[in-house]
């Protein structure tokens, strides 16, 4: 059957797709929030509420929300609106939250904000604010230019070069796809946090390190010690892995990683994925986390060719 391309029906359908791609909602941005780079990790300086002095606040994507420690949270005036049990790393444990707070990020408010209230911290800053930034906007961190730029969801365009990685988010923090090899005729696949909270590379969580026998299949530990938080501190070891690699990125090889051991909570434990992958590998790229396409794209930075991970 010949389309009829003058009839009166087409041409209204043609005019309706037209102006939807006219009118396709562009991306706007709306804050440019410098940041302080601590060997890969992302300070953040804000001001909470009417409190005068200004707060170090870790940006960390492994946690689903911000969170200060009681001692400071009374000194800021926060209100209790609830309690409820949190899951860190290695256990769980009961929390506060307060609600409708207003965090200032330089000339930016991000209003109406829950808080969790954690007994202790046992951090170098005040406190953490987790992902709610990138949820609610296309968050962008530039390593280079040592800054978060914010912006509307709609139609975005990434700088060329970089690799866009899938994520999903079942618990409220972003989970990638990755593999890793041990040695170079092991490959585990499992899924990991995407965490600018973890000082390592990559932490393998106790389930995951159990089920594949990581510790006892080549593994040549170079050191051990443990890991903290939010107060519970689990044993770890340390070493090198062949490799790693997610999602369609490039492989990297001899990186280090940690595996967490035995004991503790650590034991019956299940996060319901296997690890972490922490700012000692983040760092080498500037990336946007982009919610509406559940993606993050990734792009090497100008410390990418030097960095030891």
């Amino acid at each position: 059957m010949k389309k009829n391309y003058q009839s009166p029906f087409f041409l209204v359908m043609l005019l309706t797709m037209l102006t939807r791609m006219s009118f396709a909602q562009q991306s706007k941005e709306l804050a440019i929030i410098p940041f302080e780079d601590h060997n890969g990790t992302i300070i953040l300086t804000v001001k909470l509420n009417d409190f005068p002095r200004p707060l170090k606040l870790l940006f960390d994507t492994g946690a689903d929300g911000m969170a200060l420690s009681k001692s400071l949270a009374d000194s800021v005036g926060l209100k209790v609106s609830r309690t409820q049990n949190a899951s860190v790393v290695g256990g769980t444990m009961e929390i506060s939250v307060s609600q409708g707070n207003t965090v200032h990020l330089g000339n930016f408010d991000f209003k109406n904000q829950s808080i969790a209230i954690f007994k202790e911290m046992h951090r170098e800053t005040d406190g953490i604010i987790g992902n709610t930034l990138a949820k609610n906007y296309i968050t962008k961190v530039d390593y280079d230019k040592k800054e978060i730029r914010l912006y509307s969801f709609g139609d975005y365009t990434y700088e060329k070069g970089g690799t866009s990685v899938p994520f999903t988010i079942p618990s409220g923090v972003f989970i990638l796809p990755g593999t890793l090899s041990i040695t170079a005729d092991q490959p585990h696949a499992g899924s990991f946090v995407f965490d600018t909270g973890a000082s390592y590379s990559l932490i393998c969580f106790r389930p995951f390190v159990k089920q594949n026998k990581l510790l006892v299949s080549g593994f040549q530990s170079e050191s051990h010690g443990s890991t903290t938080s939010i107060g519970i501190t689990t044993p770890t070891f340390s070493g090198k892995a062949q490799s790693f690699s997610f999602a369609g990125m490039p492989a990297v090889k001899n990186m280090s990683v940690t595996l967490m051991a035995g004991g503790g909570q650590s034991e019956s434990w299940n996060p319901g994925f296997d690890g972490s992958i922490g700012v000692r590998l983040i760092s080498r790229y500037n990336f946007t986390i982009n919610m509406a396409k559940k993606e993050i794209y990734f792009n090497p930075n100008q410390s990418y060719k030097n960095e030891k991970i």
